[in-house]
């Protein structure tokens, strides 16, 4: 899976905001809506459940280790992608589709 500079400036409360990267992790065509994951640098977001650390290579572009936050899943519009970064490692987007799955209660 692709993971993407996004803008999420809307936010409010404790909502992921600003530009950071997020994995696209499925693509809804009929709606142009994309759900992804938004991912954080602050190691500390790791004490929440529903989180997963992502080491940084030269594979999935990201410019520090990461934490990719399950738990503030989302839809966003084409219009909020500004650029690519990279390609997810299979081994973690298996691990993210697990606690998708575990998330949502599927």
């Amino acid at each position: 899976m692709e993971i993407w500079e996004v803008s999420l400036q809307d936010a409010i409360g404790h909502e992921q905001s600003g530009s950071r990267p997020a994995i696209v992790i499925a693509v809804h065509l009929p709606t142009k809506l994309y759900v992804v994951v938004p991912l954080t640098s602050n190691p500390d977001a790791s004490r929440f459940p529903f989180t997963h650390r992502i080491a940084r290579s030269s594979g999935n572009g990201l410019s520090s280790n990461s934490i990719a936050l399950i738990f503030q899943l989302r839809c966003i519009g084409l219009q909020r992608f500004i650029q690519k970064i990279g390609i997810l490692e299979k081994s973690h987007f298996d691990t993210i589709k697990i606690l998708v799955k575990n998330y949502l209660g599927l």
